[in-house]
């Protein structure tokens, strides 16, 4: 059903929610309206644009985006579907021999049959941003309404981002399930979302992906990193051409309230299916007539099921999640057996336990001749490898003596940490394309809540297209020479273990004796980690909590922030 005019694509922009209040209690949740911000309401019709696939259509989805008229300033429409395009493909396999258009996909209905055509789904779109007033968090929420919803049989699917991923980051999975079967779907990019700061040319995106200078942009930025317009000047001119992203750079831990937001984001359809649906007859939207499933997968699932846990106003019924992301206290006795796979006693570890043990072991296990099939095996190169393994044996963490030998010990120190059989031929691919080190590293930012001005452990995001050949030579003893191409150069003593810095700061040459010179991080996460759950388990807490009188973080707690800052990783 629906309640607008029939028009291809209809945007209103509401500055509040006036009726907010009105739902303030336990039948549609403790909602407070100045949490949400700047509500916008799209309508599509199903044929030039739909909630599913953004105008793309089933087939659209298997071919080349369709180009930007101006690739320098998209529009908001050509952002929206170009999201909705990359978030689809990046949870499903979009091939026929994978099964896309055959056993799923927009064009299968729910009997599993080709009946859908394109599967272009019509209806309405609500965006706003989730904030306690002050503009530094925004979370992105988005409400679908597709036309088939059903008053008299409401239900809502709740469809959080996984990954770091974009409001859209579930659509593939939870939102087409949920779309469907004429179900509302509630989603949010849980605090992560793609919110990215250009520090050098100081601009932001909007919650519509647009890009505006950060000062203009003001609180309705998605993400602006916390630097005041001095600092922003002394790391641009240290650090240039560089990027901050919301996951790892906003300094909350937006992990610490992927339960809150999911549940904000559930009572935010609440609010939007009974403002839509007011004075048309129809009875009003609460938990009592309201199917509320939470779903998602990855870290969106580990938000699902962290929303069904702090759900203190009995809006969720069900849970139904997949590889759910979670944080587990304790797991004691706990064994896990697949299949007649012996049973393996220990799982349950965090998320950042696994990508920084990976950090250390993937680049040497890759050499291993059990992995030659492994896919994207170039992206680590084998020279590199055989260094990674060389090193974790001068470190006592290898002990066989060949390459060959060492990269499959390697492996087995991976399986014996958790790491399934099932997956070994993705630990190239994981490493080689920088999955691994990338999650490692915003991990950290974001458990420690540093700022991008932390640089921490010397590393930054950045890009470049770019290629420049280093050309090197020693004068004397000790003495070191560099030239970048014409962007930089390096000239003095080559023995300082912090490295020689260019004169541009463009670069870093390390030339002189140190205990890692492989950069493996034996040191540096791992030893963070180590230091962080002993603190966890001494009870601290871990995280700044701007509701509560103690802004920052138990000092049991810190230790860990103060281990990560003195520490290399690779």
């Amino acid at each position: 059903m629906r309640n607008a005019p029939l028009l291809a694509a209809t945007t209103v922009f509401l500055l509040s929610l006036p009726a907010a209040a009105a739902e303030s209690n336990a039948e549609t949740g403790r909602f407070d309206d100045r949490a949400v911000v700047g509500v916008r309401h799209s309508f599509y019709d199903g044929t030039s644009n739909d909630l599913l696939t953004g105008g793309l259509g089933k087939s659209g989805l298997q071919v080349a985006p369709p180009a930007y008229v101006d690739p320098l300033h998209p529009t908001s429409a050509e952002l929206r579907t170009r999201a909705i395009y990359n978030n689809y493909r990046a949870l499903v396999d979009i091939s026929p021999n994978g099964g896309y258009g055959v056993l799923y996909g927009p064009n299968i209905d729910l009997s599993g049959a080709d009946t859908l055509g394109q599967g272009k789904i019509a209806g309405d779109e609500y965006f706003a941003y989730a904030d306690d007033g002050s503009g530094r968090q925004n979370v992105t929420m988005m409400v679908q309404i597709p036309s088939s919803f059903d008053p008299a049989n409401a239900c809502i699917v709740t469809a959080v981002s996984s990954g770091s991923r974009g409001v859209y980051g579930a659509i593939a999975t939870a939102g087409e399930w949920g779309l469907k079967r004429g179900c509302t779907v509630a989603y949010s990019d849980k605090g992560t979302g793609n919110g990215t700061h250009d520090l050098q040319a100081d601009t932001v995106n909007l919650i519509d992906g647009l890009r505006q200078d950060a000062v203009a942009a003001g609180t309705q930025s998605n993400f602006t990193a916390d630097l005041s317009a001095s600092e922003l000047a002394a790391f641009d001119s240290a650090t240039p051409n560089r990027f901050a992203f919301k996951h790892a750079h906003s300094q909350q831990n937006p992990e610490r309230s992927w339960g809150r937001h999911t549940l904000l984001a559930v009572k935010f359809a609440f609010h939007v299916l009974n403002q839509q649906f007011a004075g048309h007859g129809h009875r009003r939207f609460t938990r009592a007539n309201t199917l509320v499933i939470a779903s998602s997968a990855s870290n969106g699932a580990g938000a699902a099921i962290a929303a069904a846990e702090q759900d203190e106003d009995g809006l969720i019924d069900g849970v139904a999640v997949s590889e759910p992301q979670i944080q587990p206290r304790r797991v004691e006795g706990l064994l896990i057996q697949r299949g007649t796979n012996a049973p393996f006693a220990g799982g349950g570890k965090a998320l950042y336990d696994y990508f920084t043990f990976a950090n250390l072991f993937q680049p040497c296990a890759a050499q291993s001749t059990a992995l030659t099939a492994s896919p994207f095996l170039a992206s680590i190169n084998a020279t590199r490898g055989a260094n990674r393994c060389a090193s974790l044996k001068a470190k006592g963490l290898l002990s066989s003596s060949s390459t060959g030998a060492q990269a499959d010990e390697a492996l087995a120190m991976l399986h014996n940490a958790g790491w399934e059989a099932e997956s070994d031929l993705l630990h190239a691919s994981h490493y080689g394309t920088s999955a691994v080190p990338g999650v490692t590293l915003t991990y950290a930012n974001a458990y420690g809540q540093f700022s991008v001005a932390d640089n921490l452990c010397g590393y930054s995001f950045g890009a470049t297209t770019a290629t420049t050949s280093i050309v090197c030579r020693f004068p004397a003893d000790k003495e070191l020479e560099c030239q970048a191409g014409e962007a930089d150069s390096a000239r003095g003593n080559a023995s300082n273990p912090a490295g020689l810095q260019g004169h541009n700061h463009r670069f870093r040459v390390f030339a002189g004796l140190r205990d890692d010179p492989f950069f493996n991080n034996v040191r540096g996460t791992r030893a963070a980690y180590e230091k962080a759950a002993l603190a966890l388990r001494d009870g601290a807490a871990p995280d700044r909590d701007s509701r509560s009188s103690r802004p920052d973080p138990d000092p049991r707690f810190a230790r860990w922030t103060v281990a990560i800052r003195e520490e290399r990783w690779p």
